[in-house]
């Protein structure tokens, strides 16, 4: 159940750009890291260039930054899964909607299965009904 939060400076992209990183982020989530596409979330942000800065200064509208937080379980995926999720991220969005500034970053948030959950269950909850069947 990853949530994927792609903030990016600059102007919004159009609709269809954004169900592009939409859809692309799910299928790289779900081919790198084994999560199932129904329960992935994923929401494109836009801020203004002005309103982000690196090393103390604005950015321009030739230039975006980015910052992806993804939150998954702690403990689901390996060193190697969420460094080839970090990487294909990077690049994916390089891609689309680059180039993008070299401080532009890719997190993984690992939250408690106990802490977080989905349709009024918490994952820890999830796991717990699984081993009973």
């Amino acid at each position: 159940m990853p949530v994927i939060v792609i903030a990016l400076s600059g102007r919004q992209l159009p609709l269809l750009q954004q169900q592009d990183l939409q859809r692309m982020t799910t299928r790289l989530i779900e081919e790198i890291m084994g999560k199932r596409r129904s329960v992935t979330a994923v929401m494109v942000q836009s801020l203004p260039s002005a309103n982000w800065a690196i090393g103390g200064e604005a950015l321009n509208d030739h230039l975006r930054a980015a910052q992806v937080d993804i939150t998954i379980t702690a403990g689901t995926n390996t060193a190697e899964e969420k460094a080839g999720m970090i990487d294909a991220v990077h690049q994916m969005l390089n891609d689309r909607v680059g180039p993008l500034a070299e401080a532009s970053y890719v997190v993984i948030h690992e939250v408690a299965a106990d802490a977080w959950g989905y349709a009024g269950l918490t994952q820890q909850s999830r796991q717990q009904m699984r081993q009973l069947i």
